[in-house]
């Protein structure tokens, strides 16, 4: 069984010859997995990323949000590039108008987005947003090119790298189905996220609560946008791909941003929408929310989602044995090694018994597939996540 049939088996909840894993962590961690396995450093991983997976002995390299880190594609950007000190961001919000800028953390020479200065947050009326402010965007995109996310934004919009054409080669669909990557799509899909970056997150919830018609004309157009690139890019890449990746952190540690009720009337009808137009082109549909999220999740679920990401175990009723409980055989798990607490601060032995905990659980009937819930921090202990993998080999071979 190789890694692609194991996941896909897992999501649909057949026998595994193995609890299928994946890889995510922040760039300083990766670069310390490649010197403790001895594999030559880089600034760009595309040349090392088998080797890594390797070492590890995991299946797949994930981004925070799904597990198709370097074979994620969109469509090509014609746009203008922002004007400093705003940066292109690798969500591409800044075709949207959503403005971030580059900030480093100078301890672990990281650096990243932190969007900021709304432009719709001086709007008095739902009035002062013109109806084609979004779905005139749709222009700066061309849909007959499909460019791969790695290559063509992910790192290299922050860091300034610039991939050689080698690279670029590499990165074809070609050669990531001979590796067996999944083909995937997703962009343009974080329903909430867009409309509280556009608006400011303070804002935008204080107009949930008591200002719902610009509320409702923010969701609205983000609605319609969003949906309208997601078709136009799936009529132009359906048929190439498998996995469909989506993203919106609608929860806190402790709960929902806003009251259940409010999701389900807003944002679970696009969603169905667009879950059914993924559907269409037999698309595995991700959708990956941080947070106490099982307020909303089994209506996702219902809606006909595959696969949820990333199980945050730390939050609110979302550990192990809950989240079995509530969906173990309703939708696969991406996720579910603690990266707050588990990773971060205690031992091998406390990962090594929690995995074993996700063997007891799930088995090889399916239904997980093992990795860190989110992106590794900077000051992970290497160890605890070597530990993770090495646990699930040495059981199931």
């Amino acid at each position: 069984m190789n890694k692609k049939e194991r996941v896909i088996s897992a999501i649909k909840f057949k026998d595994i010859d193995r609890i299928p894993t994946s890889y995510r962590g922040l760039k300083n961690v990766t670069k310390e997995l490649i010197a403790y396995f001895g594999i030559e450093d880089t600034e760009d991983f595309i040349s090392i990323k088998d080797d890594l997976l390797e070492n590890l002995g995991a299946d797949f390299w994930a981004m925070g949000h799904n597990i198709c880190y370097f074979s994620t594609f969109h469509a090509k950007y014609n746009g203008p590039v922002p004007e400093d000190p705003y940066i292109q961001d690798d969500c591409l919000f800044h075709a949207l108008g959503i403005r971030a800028i580059a900030k480093k953390v100078e301890e672990y020479d990281y650096e990243y987005a932190r969007f900021t200065d709304p432009p719709l947050s001086d709007i008095g009326s739902a009035s002062d947003i013109k109806d084609d402010f979004l779905i005139s965007k749709l222009k700066l995109f061309g849909f007959d090119h499909m460019v791969n996310l790695y290559h063509e934004q992910k790192e290299k919009v922050v860091r300034g790298i610039t991939h050689d054409q080698n690279h670029k080669e590499e990165l074809s669909i070609n050669n990531l189905r001979k590796n067996n990557e999944f083909i995937a799509l997703g962009s343009f899909n974080s329903l909430f996220i867009i409309c509280s970056y556009l608006r400011g997150m303070d804002q935008f919830l204080m107009d949930l609560a008591g200002n719902k018609k610009i509320a409702e004309k923010i969701i609205k157009l983000v609605g319609e946008y969003c949906l309208e690139y997601n078709k136009l890019e799936l009529e132009a890449f359906g048929e190439e791909a498998e996995f469909y990746c989506c993203w919106d952190d609608v929860a806190t540690q402790d709960n929902l941003f806003f009251q259940p009720d409010l999701f389900k009337k807003y944002y679970l009808p696009i969603y169905e929408k667009l879950i059914e137009e993924t559907k269409k082109y037999d698309l595995i549909f991700d959708w990956h929310c941080c947070g106490s999220v099982n307020k909303v999740l089994p209506s996702m679920i219902e809606a006909g989602i595959d696969v949820f990401d990333v199980v945050q175990t730390s939050a609110k009723g979302m550990n192990l044995e809950n989240i079995y409980k509530l969906y173990g055989n309703k939708v696969c798990l991406h996720g579910g090694m603690d990266v707050q607490d588990l990773l971060f601060k205690r031992k091998p032995e406390n990962v090594k018994n929690e995995v074993k905990k996700v063997i007891d659980l799930w088995g090889n009937r399916g239904g997980i597939i093992l990795a860190p819930s989110h992106e590794c921090m900077p000051g992970t202990p290497i160890e605890n996540i070597i530990t993770i993998y090495k646990t699930i080999n040495d059981y199931f071979l």
